[in-house]
């Protein structure tokens, strides 16, 4: 059984030309552990630090606290909720400084992460009920859980639906599936190795 995987963006969108003598530094910006303060620094070369913007794509939203070093640098403290793949986007100016995006792993805790996935819910009549040929829509709402991207569906029955998602840009998702076949079928969502509450939903396709 295939998952097809949702990784939500919480980056905003950077002009491609390179912010000259600024640079990156720090452990942080390769590898980090979820749960704990993480940091690396920015330096400026010619300007002021107040140009600095850092943003992060991933499954989560890290928190993120700048510090002041007095000395055209600027340390970057972020705490992500979940371990997984992240990009770090840092621009100074808007303008992308050298080697970003940075390619970050961070380190789940198991536990925590279950706790998390433990508040996602799942709400609508097509979790129940579906319709042949048609695009049936299931809402997702993660505010609670401060997840934003990694979940993952997949869907087992007579037929192989498509399946995708849609962001709503507020904490929530919806999943969408079409059979093409009327039947008995469960749909699968998950994070990382955790069901979200309910999955295996048992849906009935008329």
């Amino acid at each position: 059984m295939l998952f097809a995987r949702r990784q939500v963006s919480t980056s905003t969108s950077l002009k491609m030309a390179t912010a000259p003598k600024v640079t990156c530094h720090g452990a942080g910006l390769v590898s980090a552990d979820a749960d704990f303060k993480n940091s690396f620094t920015v330096f400026v070369q010619q300007g002021k630090i107040g140009g600095i913007s850092v943003a992060f794509e991933g499954p989560s939203k890290p928190e993120i606290v700048f510090k002041d070093n007095k000395d055209n640098s600027v340390e970057v403290t972020y705490v992500p909720k979940v371990g997984g793949d992240y990009k770090i986007h840092v621009s100074y100016e808007d303008k992308p400084v050298k080697g970003s995006p940075f390619f970050l792993k961070v380190k789940g805790n198991a536990a925590n992460t279950k706790k998390l996935v433990e508040r996602i819910t799942c709400s609508g009549e097509a979790l129940k009920q579906g319709k042949v040929g048609t695009v049936n829509e299931v809402l997702v709402n993660c505010k609670d859980a401060g997840i934003t991207g990694g979940l993952a569906i997949a869907m087992e029955g007579p037929s192989k639906p498509e399946v995708s998602f849609e962001d709503n840009k507020d904490g929530t998702l919806k999943v969408k599936y079409r059979p093409a076949k009327a039947g008995n079928y469960r749909l699968h969502l998950k994070f990382g190795d955790f069901a979200v509450a309910g999955s295996p939903f048992s849906i009935t396709v008329s």
